[in-house]
């Protein structure tokens, strides 16, 4: 079986521009200043990895939550828009059949097109066909251009059950040949539906007296001494090296497992393949935001975010234009199924809710709603309750910006502190969003943005960053910005404000709303 989900192979036809999902400005107001993203995307498009499994081992399941596409679905003619467009399903159904898996072809989703999988069935038993196409496939993609190559090849196993074989003798002659026919492409095993394995550790458990809580722990920590136990007398001794290696499953009570899987990958990747295709790995990804987080400091820094105190890159240019580049740098990072997160309107926005640094007795959202977040949207949850009534959003989209985002960029303090501020800003509305619409694969309309937007902008974390900003004198050296802006985006447990904003965001019951409902800004 092959991994089914909205997909397309590569070279068919492309979707209608009003069915795009992510929206490719035209470029910034001034050609000559353009995102680091889009050298990055120039040089790897596309993060490629090539799954391996058997089936059954759970791969599509597994990709399309690691990278938030629709739910795997057997194309069917009778229901042809159970979750595929019609468009989408026309597609699958003439060029992609399950059962028909060929390694060299390039699936990619409309839903997120910064990712290119292939699809290898596992080493079965009796058999070696797999793993000599599998060997030549990998052997042809080790060289070339970078954005031709492999990044990564996760290779799924499924979690050891009792009295089962972990390997078959194709899997064991793959491993020990990992040397010589990958080379430096990352391999990451991942031992898939980790879930059943550890209830069936905990049914074997003697301690059955325990506490429901104490027991679930136990059993995790004995799952994860057999399942390393598995690995070290099984996988290590073939490798002949230590291979990165993961169980995940895509059940409730085990989301950490994803993005440890998709951190490993990025750091891999990063170590081994090249910088660019790991950038694109993490926009890609759609399980991680404190990966995104991170991301987003590691574009920030590679050139515009040092141009707030020393470097040339603004130099002469507009600080609506510099504000433009750092913009569409954040947003791709992030990766929505949205055109509205590059639009002027959402820009604009984000560039009026900096503008309350410096204002003598501005309100302070935190001492009017108390410092709670569910004061704060109440109302925004009570619009949206009802789909008649549009969120209203405090700042008005289209009123004029203030005069400073028209003048040409100069260091001077206060600049600087509205260009951290709008940086931080716009990460935190990011990271609402993500949590907002976490593990639901649909398209994200106005009123989703609206909602993180205000959620934002009415919390404590808000009010707190801004304070911390006007603070910022560039008294601590050259890298104050720098560090400033990456403390305020990456808060310590211990930051109150930061955990209670985001144990609130996650109490919000979302689920009747439909987040892909659109209304104007």
């Amino acid at each position: 079986m092959s991994i089914v989900f909205g997909v397309c192979p590569e070279g068919q036809p492309e979707q209608k521009p009003e069915d795009d999902l992510i929206n490719v400005p035209d470029g910034p107001p001034n050609e000559s200043l353009q995102p680091t993203t889009e050298r990055i995307l120039q040089i790897c498009p596309r993060f490629r990895i090539l799954v391996i499994g058997k089936t059954g081992v759970g791969k599509s399941t597994l990709i399309n939550r690691a990278f938030g596409v629709t739910k795997a679905v057997k194309p069917s003619i009778r229901q042809p828009d159970t979750f595929l467009s019609l468009t989408n399903f026309l597609q699958v159904s003439a060029h992609y059949r399950p059962g028909e898996a060929n390694i060299e072809t390039e699936l990619i989703s409309p839903e997120n097109t910064l990712f290119v999988l292939h699809d290898s069935k596992g080493f079965e038993p009796g058999e070696d066909t797999n793993y000599e196409t599998a060997k030549r496939f990998i052997l042809s993609r080790r060289s070339g251009a970078l954005k031709d190559r492999l990044h990564a090849v996760w290779f799924c196993l499924e979690s050891p059950r009792a009295g089962a074989r972990l390997l078959e003798s194709a899997a064991e002659d793959f491993l020990r040949s990992k040397k010589a026919t990958l080379g430096t492409i990352p391999l990451i095993i991942v031992f898939t539906k980790y879930d059943e394995f550890v209830n069936e550790v905990e049914m074997n458990m003697s301690d059955r007296g325990l506490e429901d809580e104490e027991l679930v722990e136990s059993a995790l920590s004995k799952a994860g001494s057999i399942l390393n136990e598995h690995y070290v007398q099984s996988i290590h001794p073939l490798a002949g090296e230590t291979l990165p290696h993961v169980a995940v499953s895509t059940e409730e009570g085990y989301k950490n497992t994803l993005p440890k899987l998709v951190q490993l990958t990025y750091s891999m990747v990063s170590q081994w393949v090249a910088h660019e295709p790991s950038v694109v790995s993490n926009m890609a990804q759609r399980v991680n935001p404190a990966l995104k987080i991170q991301g987003t400091i590691d574009i920030g820094k590679k050139r515009y975010w040092t141009a707030l105190r020393s470097s040339p890159n603004f130099a002469n240019h507009k600080v609506w234009e510099c504000l433009y580049v750092i913009h569409t740098d954040i947003v791709r990072v992030w990766n929505f199924p949205t055109p509205h997160l590059l639009s002027k309107e959402f820009r604009e926005l984000m560039v009026k809710m900096v503008e309350d640094l410096h204002v003598p007795n501005a309100p302070n959202p935190a001492s009017i709603l108390g410092g709670s977040l569910v004061a704060a949207i109440s109302a925004v949850l009570g619009a949206l309750a009802n789909p008649a009534a549009p969120i209203v959003i405090p700042i008005v989209a289209g009123l004029a910006l203030g005069s400073w985002a028209y003048c040409v960029y100069c260091q001077s303090h206060v600049v600087q502190q509205r260009f951290i501020a709008f940086i931080v800003d716009l990460t935190h509305v990011m990271e609402t969003l993500f949590i907002i619409t976490e593990g639901r694969h649909e398209r994200v309309g106005r009123r989703a943005i609206k909602l993180a937007y205000n959620a934002y902008n009415n919390s404590a974390v808000k009010a707190w960053a801004h304070a911390q900003i006007e603070l910022y004198r560039e008294l601590d050296g050259r890298d104050a910005a720098l560090e400033m802006i990456e403390r305020l985006i990456k808060p310590a447990d211990s930051d109150d404000n930061a955990n209670d904003y985001h144990a609130e965001i996650r109490k919000l019951v979302l689920d009747p709303v439909n987040l892909s409902q659109d209304e104007p800004w």
